[in-house]
C-alpha cells in the first residue's frame, strides 16, 4: 500500500457534510489538533483498521501521533502495514 493511499483514507474520516477546518492542508496538519479526547484516537485507529486492512498495533502508533502530522502518520502507517505483509505479496 502506498503513502498517497493511507492519507485519502485518513482524510475521509473527517471529510463529511461538516469537515473540520484546514483539511485542505490535512497533510500539514498536526493529527492531535483533529481529536478531542484520547477516544477520538482510539476510535480513529479502529477506522483505519477497517479501511486499511491490518491490524494496526496501537503501541507503535498512538504514542508518535502526538507530534506528528497526518502526512508524517500516513508515512508511518505505510512503513507498519507493508511491514505486516508477507513477503512476496
Amino acid at each position: 500500500m502506498d503513502e498517497a493511499t493511507v492519507l485519502d483514507r485518513m482524510k475521509a474520516h473527517f471529510d463529511g457534510p461538516n469537515p473540520p477546518a484546514g483539511l485542505d492542508r490535512f497533510a500539514e496538519t498536526k493529527a492531535m489538533e483533529m481529536f478531542a479526547e484520547s477516544i477520538d484516537v482510539v476510535n480513529f485507529l479502529f477506522y483505519l483498521e477497517d479501511e486499511l486492512g491490518p491490524k494496526i498495533d496501537a503501541s507503535r502508533i498512538g504514542p508518535a501521533m502526538a507530534n506528528m502530522t497526518f502526512g508524517e502518520l500516513a508515512a508511518k502507517l505505510t512503513e507498519v502495514i507493508n511491514d505486516q505483509k508477507p513477503a512476496g505479496s
